[in-house]
């Protein structure tokens, strides 16, 4: 038996803090989504969520955070909690060990976690799991990552910051749309445009192309739902070049990554459309690559249908860690 158990395991974004415990690997009870506002630090949250399901103490955690893992000292940007230490939420909140992961890394090593009900598979052939695989998810950001996976059957990930990459037009309509933000902004990235927030930026931009008044501005659910339900123009006009603009993205990752086992599509906004996004031409300029375009062909891209896919990133990165001694 393994003693080690139960773990902590949590998915905290700038908004929620998704907790749940692990009671053998990969079997999730007492899930619950708690709202960071509601709780001065993230022990605090913890401590919470474990007298909530009467659990007292708890010795293994492993947690998702929306940003870098750099030392002890983490910035959370767009949260109510700011910077905390990890060797103070260690301590206050009595674990043996505790991992720490970019949402991303954790988002990666659950891919091969994943059954094929949780997967929307948009185009391509079938996946090398031999092959490098790449992630990319528009939420409040625009996560990136990639995984590697060695010949004896364990995984690597590796988390980037790929959203803050320059944006690359590649029409007249979409430099347009760049020359608008680079008036606001010096350096243009994809998440400036691929992102929650970026629905917004689009849908500005688009009104000034268009000489068209913003009486209010719209939230990005707004958009998306006006665009669904066929209400506005411009809101079906900005998510077009939303799902256009992931496509250049996710064919830049698959080119430089080589990722012949295919590209993972997760965060907020993507599964919330997913019926225009794979009606959208998403997989048309995914593929629109000049000379590499039957090398684009090839390689498929799935959707992340799954509520809870972090924990099992962080899942398998804390066993790891626990029984061969290194973070993958």
């Amino acid at each position: 038996m393994d003693h080690t158990f139960p773990r902590l395991v949590a998915d905290i974004g700038g908004t929620n803090a998704r907790f749940s415990l692990e009671t053998s690997l990969y079997h999730y009870t007492n899930t619950k989504v708690l709202p960071c506002k509601d709780y001065k630090t993230l022990a605090h949250a913890a401590h919470a969520y474990l007298e909530s399901i009467g659990i007292e103490h708890i010795e293994y955690a492993a947690i998702a955070l929306p940003t870098p893992i750099a030392g002890d000292k983490i910035l959370m940007v767009n949260s109510p909690w700011d910077t905390f230490s990890i060797e103070e939420t260690k301590l206050q909140l009595g674990l043996k060990n505790v991992v720490f992961l970019n949402d991303f890394h954790a988002l990666a090593l659950a891919i091969p976690h994943l059954s094929e009900e949780h997967l929307i598979k948009v185009g391509g052939v079938t996946a090398d799991p031999y092959k490098p695989r790449g992630i990319i998810g528009p939420g409040t950001g625009l996560g990136v990552a990639s995984l590697i996976r060695h010949p004896n059957g364990e995984y690597l990930a590796v988390p980037a910051e790929g959203g803050h990459s320059s944006f690359t037009p590649v029409n007249i309509e979409e430099v347009e749309l760049w020359e608008f933000v680079h008036k606001r902004f010096h350096h243009v990235s994809f998440e400036r445009f691929v992102s929650g927030p970026g629905l917004q930026l689009i849908y500005e931009a688009v009104c000034d192309q268009k000489r068209f008044h913003i009486s209010q501005m719209p939230s990005p659910a707004e958009i998306t739902e006006r665009a669904l339900n066929q209400e506005c123009w411009i809101c079906q006009t900005t998510l077009d070049h939303f799902c256009r603009m992931l496509g250049t993205l996710a064919s830049n990752l698959a080119v430089m990554a080589n990722t012949f086992g295919g590209i993972y599509i997760g965060g907020g906004v993507v599964p919330r459309i997913l019926d225009y996004f794979i009606n959208s031409d998403f997989r048309c300029r995914f593929e629109d690559k000049g000379r590499l375009r039957k090398y684009l062909e090839n390689i498929p891209v799935y959707v992340i249908n799954h509520q809870f896919p972090a924990f099992l990133g962080v899942s398998y990165a804390l066993d790891t860690l626990i029984n061969k001694g290194y973070l993958p």
